[in-house]
């Protein structure tokens, strides 16, 4: 399978790349499917591969496509880019598990990448799951970092205050990521608290 990637990325890593390109069968199929995007939308840019566990909205284990941007272009548009890229591939990716997250890296920059809060992680993320959830994040946002008490209390109170509230409303005006309102929501009703969320 690697034999297919030469001359089009930088790989990292690359006996993990293997495996896990081989452990993904349609990885390959995806990345075909990105190649032509990737040129649209980032005409000379190189691009690199590597393997990732540790990212902080999924405990499975995806390819990184880091995709190298200006801070003009990170703080101008790079949404967009991804997003784009996404939905342009939807009609192969629509019945498959998409293995590959699309990750900005900022030319001169050293930030910390995998942190959940990370400005880059935040924007691969609504990248990755916009197609998922229908839109449902759209927005460039950093999420607060508290305790699921907390969460708890201010999305009951949240849902007080508001009628028929969306489930993009509470992620955006209380600032918390959504598999945390989203699993605290399916908690709570579970247990038999109603709070009339829309989807």
């Amino acid at each position: 399978m690697m034999e297919n990637l030469d001359g089009k990325f930088k790989i990292i890593s690359p006996e993990k790349v293997t495996e896990f390109i081989d452990a993904n069968e349609n990885t390959q199929k995806i990345l075909n499917a990105m190649e032509m995007q990737l040129d649209k939308h980032f005409p000379d840019n190189e691009f690199s591969l590597e393997v990732c566990d540790d990212l902080g909205w999924t405990t499975e284990t995806k390819l990184l496509l880091n995709v190298p941007v200006t801070q003009e272009m990170f703080f101008n548009g790079i949404l967009d880019h991804f997003n784009s890229i996404y939905a342009e591939i939807e009609p192969v990716i629509d019945e498959i598990e998409n293995t590959v997250v699309l990750f900005p890296e900022i030319d001169g920059i050293d930030i910390d990448r995998m942190s959940n809060t990370s400005s880059v992680n935040v924007i691969a993320r609504t990248a990755y799951f916009n197609n998922y959830n229908d839109g449902i994040i759209q927005r460039e946002m950093s999420f607060r970092d508290i305790p699921k008490d907390q969460q708890i209390s201010e999305i009951i109170e949240y849902c007080k205050t508001h009628e028929n509230p969306n489930i993009s409303d509470i992620v955006y005006d209380l600032q918390l990521p959504l598999f945390d309102v989203d699993d605290i929501i399916t908690e709570l009703e579970e247990n038999g608290t109603k709070l009339n969320v829309k989807y």
